[in-house]
């Protein structure tokens, strides 16, 4: 499906955004004007942006209507599946774009993933002009309009690299919910395992009636002493405390409540709070024994956390 205009918008706040700048740098990359002065007379009359193509016609005062074209080679298969899965992978720029928005820092994503959001030689590109008089101004102007398209409309990079937004959306949805059933199958493994008699597990679950001998109730005053649970049962308690191995896993494969901005935010507090709950955590379980949990603790940790640090 293509991308039409027939009008020049000129909205500075549009044009100094990253996604424009990020244009203008690909406008230098292949030599295109950049001036807008030297561009008078001529007007984009209108521009298609395709997958791996770039349509337009352009009207110039003094030399009449001049066809352009500009051919963008896609990214493969191969390499679209890799950015897939690198976006899928970090919760936030999945959410992101589910939401319909398109981080700058995508383009460390494809550069990760051995891709190039854009071409990074201008040889990769092909470009005609029907008539070839004043092509370079023309060329310049299909450029600068489709830069302040791409400032709207993030998208139309990735249409023309190979995938328009729906594709991207539902590949992504895909990968997301692949990743739910896998998380669920793991939790599923756990539980099973939980129900045996591991030696070596944290806790064992103790099952009704699996050949355990009733042992004669107490009155409340003979076993006061046990309160808080017998010695012998509490030594026999083995655990194995480890840092693990990707921070937050649970909560990155979740990903934010919503997609929403409200959503994002709570997901970036609840980064905040895991963080300072598995210090704390980590800090209480060796500390020497007889040492008293600071509680201004959390007052601490809050005033450190608004300071971004």
């Amino acid at each position: 499906m293509a991308a039409a205009i027939h009008s020049t918008p000129n909205n500075p706040s549009i044009l100094n955004a990253w996604w424009s700048q990020r244009w203008v740098k690909f406008m230098q990359q292949v030599q295109a004007i950049t001036d807008p002065a030297l561009l008078r007379g001529l007007r984009v009359k209108r521009l298609e942006v395709r997958p791996g193509l770039i349509q337009a016609q352009v009207v110039d005062r003094d030399n009449g209507s001049i066809q352009v074209e500009v051919r963008v080679p896609p990214l493969t298969d191969a390499q679209w599946n890799a950015v897939i899965a690198a976006l899928a992978g970090q919760a936030i720029f999945a959410a992101q774009l589910l939401a319909g928005a398109i981080p700058a820092e995508i383009e460390q994503v494809f550069t990760e993933a051995g891709a190039c959001l854009l071409p990074s030689d201008s040889r990769e590109i092909e470009q005609r002009c029907e008539p070839v008089q004043d092509s370079a101004r023309a060329l310049s102007a299909v450029y600068r309009q489709l830069g302040e398209m791409v400032a709207e409309d993030p998208w139309l990079l990735l249409r023309l690299r190979g995938r328009d937004r729906q594709q991207v959306l539902d590949a992504l949805q895909e990968r997301r919910n692949l990743a739910l059933q896998e998380l669920n199958v793991q939790a599923a493994v756990d539980s099973k395992a939980a129900s045996g008699h591991d030696q070596n597990a944290f806790y064992t679950r103790t099952v009704p009636g699996q050949n355990q001998e009733a042992e004669p109730s107490l009155a409340l005053e003979a076993c006061i002493a046990d309160f808080w649970g017998r010695r012998r049962v509490l030594e026999d308690v083995h655990y194995h405390l480890v840092r693990p191995a990707v921070e937050l896993a649970l909560l990155r494969r979740l990903g934010p409540i919503t997609s929403t901005a409200e959503g994002l935010m709570a997901y970036q507090q609840l980064q905040e709070l895991y963080h300072r709950v598995t210090l704390r955590a980590w800090e209480i379980a060796f500390s020497p024994d007889g040492d008293e949990v600071d509680p201004e603790f959390h007052e601490g940790e809050g005033e450190e956390s608004d300071t971004g640090e």
